[in-house]
């Protein structure tokens, strides 16, 4: 289980990092060289700044819930080798997908964007 515990706190914080990241190390608005870059969040220099606080803020929480509480869980439960593999892996597909998906429907209803 050593390396399954080692993967779990590198996930946590891997995930915690990203989001301080966003949060704190975003380039300004014009050049956007550094940042969560979705069109959504691209769009203005508001939704800028709004989009990489929120991805920073949702990463950790993600991250944590993840990565900090359901695997540990998981892990005390004792489950088989094979599953907890697997659920570190669906974990993390589950973490990206939410990621990019919670952030690109909140900026499309906080600032009234759609597609064209």
């Amino acid at each position: 289980m050593g390396p399954l515990i080692a993967t779990d706190i590198m996930l946590l914080i891997f995930s915690i990092y990203i989001g301080i990241f966003f949060r704190q190390f975003h380039s300004g608005y014009p050049e956007m060289k550094v940042g969560f870059h979705l069109w959504e969040v691209c769009y203005n220099q508001d939704t800028w700044e709004y989009g990489n606080k929120f991805a920073g803020n949702l990463s950790i929480i993600l991250g944590i819930l993840f990565f900090g509480i359901i695997y540990p869980i998981c892990l005390y439960l004792k489950l088989e080798r094979s599953y907890m593999t697997g659920l570190i892996i669906i974990l993390t597909i589950l973490f990206l997908l939410l990621l990019f998906l919670i952030v690109k429907i909140r900026m499309r209803k906080k600032f009234n964007l759609k597609d064209k």
